[in-house]
């Protein structure tokens, strides 16, 4: 508002009579034609954009102006409405800075022209790439610190259980019977079966798991780093060799801190980018208005 009254009162002060290079509009159709135009302002912010400038006719009725002249003297309403929308979006991104007001001003700014416009559509792909990739890194963030905070509160105090069994009826190993060490069956209340099994001879170990469901058998021999899986139910099955047995419980950990890392560090990168890009595009938005000013022989 600081900026229509200044503007008024250099106006009236100067008493310019620009010449009528369009159709003459008067007072009435003039701030019609305004208020349309900024519909989308809230309304006591609108009334008050009106009413300094009827307030404008009425001063330069008095220093013996006709309405057409002065109507002309300001221009362009939609023009007008565009530019006060971009001031309203840029004043309202600086008191609250979020990505809807963020947005706002770029199409407030991308409405002041057809260059604008075409500059602000590889640009909002800039910011919604931007975004997309704050969200990965949030996510990424927050899946190292479950991961890493599992299993550290895991090797401190034991819990959260890992790999712990439910609804188990009998456990035991075949170490007891003479068999080889570390061999182990499981038998569930409903019928499932566990069965850890290493071969001394061969050096063949081997997990099979069945339920109603289905069975489930992960094989490796003693000279292979990799092994084989095997899915079975009874629509089908899926045979899958060259499997890696999967990480440590050490290797979990220091995927979790590399995840956090990664996070962590792409969460920092975006922020200096969005923060660069703001005041980018506030100095931008600033500079095309300060030129639209100065078009009209107005100081910014």
């Amino acid at each position: 508002m600081a900026g229509v009254c200044r503007r008024r009162k250099q106006c009236v002060a100067t008493g310019r009579r620009p010449g009528h290079g369009r159709n003459s509009m008067n007072q009435q159709e003039f701030i019609r034609q305004l208020q349309d135009a900024l519909a989308r302002l809230p309304q006591q912010e609108r009334q008050e954009i009106i009413a300094d400038y009827q307030e404008y006719f009425r001063d330069g009725l008095a220093a013996g102006r006709s309405e057409a002249d002065i109507a002309a003297g300001l221009g362009d309403p939609q023009q007008l409405a565009r530019e006060l929308m971009a001031r309203h979006h840029i004043a309202r991104w600086e008191d609250r800075k979020t990505l809807g007001n963020l947005f706002a001003v770029v199409g407030a700014i991308a409405g002041m022209g057809l260059l604008n416009f075409l500059l602000a559509v590889p640009f909002l792909f800039y910011l919604w790439m931007l975004t997309m990739a704050a969200l990965a890194s949030t996510g990424i963030l927050i899946g190292g610190l479950v991961l890493f905070g599992t299993l550290a509160c895991n090797e401190l105090f034991g819990w959260p259980a890992i790999h712990e069994s439910r609804d188990v009826r009998a456990i035991w190993s075949d170490f007891a019977q003479g068999g080889p060490a570390g061999n182990i069956h499981i038998r569930g209340r409903n019928g499932e079966t566990v069965d850890v099994v290493r071969e001394a001879s061969s050096g063949r170990a081997s997990i099979h798991i069945q339920s109603s469901d289905g069975t489930v058998s992960l094989e490796r021999n003693a000279s292979e780093a990799l092994g084989r899986l095997q899915i079975k139910d009874e629509t089908g099955q899926v045979d899958i060799g060259g499997l890696d047995w999967g990480l440590s419980r050490h290797g979990m950990l220091l995927t979790g801190l590399l995840l956090i890392a990664l996070g962590g560090g792409g969460l920092f990168l975006c922020y200096l980018l969005a923060r660069w890009t703001w005041r980018g595009l506030l100095a931008y938005g600033r500079y095309q208005l300060g030129l639209l000013d100065k078009a009209r022989g107005k100081d910014v």
